[in-house]
């Protein structure tokens, strides 16, 4: 139990560090953006690929099918 309540201390300096780059970053560059401290989006996806990973297995279970037939199609079988 006290490791995990370390862990935790961890974790919050980690957010803090994170934090303190974010102000430097915003603090001094000529035109900050945003997006490179922060992208929703890519996270969104990151977090939707991690969930949803048996679909991307049926597209790549798809993608080696079409591959095979293609390959049987032109005599490159081996």
């Amino acid at each position: 139990m006290l490791k995990g309540k370390q862990m935790a201390l961890i974790d919050e300096r980690e957010r803090l560090a994170v934090l303190a780059n974010s102000i430097a970053y915003f603090s001094n560059a000529k035109k900050p953006k945003f997006k490179k401290v922060f992208d929703r989006a890519k996270e969104e996806r990151a977090l939707n690929d991690a969930y949803e990973s048996n679909l991307q297995e049926n597209t790549n279970a798809k993608r080696l099918e079409l591959h095979k037939q293609l390959a049987d199609a032109f005599g490159e079988r081996s």
